[in-house]
């Protein structure tokens, strides 16, 4: 006897958490090669971060899923699409059919690389020397297009790519879109250039230790609801937020000691990514409907809480008292405009 919807339903959900668990760890060793790696371990860790994208695009090509996934397509669990089981049936064939466009061998391929790749940036960064990236660069967009190629595409070639970002965009709508907020931004930018006001910018190219800047960062992160008991803050080249499993959200950012903006920014910003992660249903982790919904959406997020609300007159009548005892030699005879 067959077996019934929801039974065929359970070994999808069994098998995608399984993957879900590979795929955090997977996360922790991506964590760890930005933030702890020893330098000279940059090739090991391409390794071992290959070795799992190939195990766990074995598992996002299982047939085993591909079949399950056509069984359950016409069952009462798919009837309501914007449903738990309707949507989780429907993001994970559209998941399952893209995946098995992509060769395994190019998978890994693209992972060895992307590891590579950030120990190259990372040095020529540290030496402002652009040519020990430019090789693994150059091999990144080749594999890139690859992978778009085998994906397919109707109009422009990064609309394959585009698609992992924001599902269902194309190239053609976001041009239209950056064209609108050129003709608005550059002439609004030009005119505040261009103001006999200038704001006392440089107070914020005064000394602040790092020490003090990470100890005020995560107290206005706490502030803002992000939860250090399912979360934490580090240190690292490039910030970035991670999302390990759903208590495990961690975020990092780099500090300057002659400016105050690029560390405590970062933070809210990363601290915003935290906050959608943190938001998400933990008791549907590792299906769709417990994963973020497109990057564009997780970037409203950071934005809103890095710009919208860090950079407001409200949020600073709050904390620039808060900054002056953090930092009283920079601040601390620094009075509030309040106009």
């Amino acid at each position: 006897m067959a077996d019934s919807s929801q039974t065929v339903y359970q070994k999808v959900v069994d098998h995608c958490r399984q993957t879900a668990v590979m795929s955090s760890i997977s996360s922790v060793l991506g964590w760890d090669e930005r933030t702890q790696l020893p330098a000279a371990a940059g090739e090991h860790r391409a390794d071992q971060m290959t070795l799992l994208s190939g195990m766990i695009h074995e598992r996002n090509t299982d047939p085993r899923l591909g079949d399950w996934l056509s069984q359950l397509a016409e069952s009462p669990l798919a009837a309501d699409k914007h449903s738990d089981t309707g949507t989780t049936i429907r993001q994970l064939r559209r998941d399952y059919d893209k995946a098995t466009r992509l060769p395994k061998s190019l998978v890994e391929e693209l992972t060895r690389t992307a590891i590579l790749g950030q120990q190259a940036w990372e040095k020529a960064r540290a030496a402002d020397d652009f040519g020990l990236f430019r090789p693994l660069l150059t091999k990144t967009i080749g594999l890139k297009q690859q992978q778009a190629d085998a994906l397919g595409f109707s109009e422009c070639r990064y609309d394959a790519l585009l698609d992992e970002f924001e599902p269902g965009e194309k190239t053609t709508n976001i041009r239209r879109v950056l064209s609108g907020l050129r003709e608005e931004l550059v002439p609004l930018v030009a005119a505040i250039a261009n103001s006999k006001r200038k704001a006392p910018v440089d107070l914020l190219a005064r000394e602040f230790s790092a020490a003090r800047q990470n100890e005020f960062g995560r107290a206005a992160a706490a502030r803002i609801g992000f939860d250090f008991q399912r979360g934490r803050l580090d240190t690292t080249s490039h910030p970035f937020c991670s999302q390990m499993g759903p208590h495990d959200v961690r975020i990092t950012t780099r500090y300057d000691e002659r400016f105050f903006p690029s560390a405590f920014f970062g933070i809210l910003h990363e601290a915003g990514h935290g906050l959608y992660e943190q938001g998400l249903r933990p008791e549907m982790w590792g299906l769709p409907p417990g994963q973020a919904v497109s990057l564009g959406i997780h970037e409203s997020q950071s934005r809103m809480w890095e710009n919208l609300v860090g950079r407001s007159r409200a949020f600073w009548q709050y904390f620039f008292p808060q900054a002056q005892q953090a930092f009283p030699a920079s601040l601390g005879k620094v009075s509030k405009r309040t106009k």
